[in-house]
């Protein structure tokens, strides 16, 4: 669903090129792949969530604050962007609070988005 909201441009997503070639190296992963989707619906989806996009470039780099590099560009996007970070991850996250970043699982986020809806946004 929350997907589905990002490449409909109805949430913002934030993103460091480099974050792009993670997201394809995550989504490639066979453990991730959905049973029936071919190279080309992949590359679809990425393109979904990459063209509408906020590109930011980071202005510094605080690390090491996490303990994989890979979520360190997250959260510099997430910084330079002034975006929450919604990850299935967030026990590594914690350390964002200290720059004011908010950490959301995706059911989170998605009932925060559904609440703000039932207040008449759109």
């Amino acid at each position: 669903m929350l997907v589905d909201l990002a490449s409909m441009g109805k949430i913002a997503t934030v993103l460091p090129t480099s974050v792009g070639s993670q997201y394809e190296d995550v989504l490639f992963r066979p453990e991730h792949r959905r049973e029936g989707w071919a190279d080309e619906d992949l590359f679809a989806l990425v393109d979904s969530l990459l063209v509408p996009a906020v590109r930011v470039q980071s202005a510094f780099s605080d690390r090491p604050s996490l303990q994989d590099a890979g979520d360190e560009l997250v959260l510099e996007a997430a910084i330079a962007g002034q975006a929450d970070i919604v990850t299935f991850n967030v026990r590594d996250f914690q350390p964002a609070s200290r720059f004011g970043v908010r950490v959301f699982k995706p059911s989170e986020a998605l009932k925060l988005y559904q609440g703000g809806l039932s207040h008449g946004e759109e």
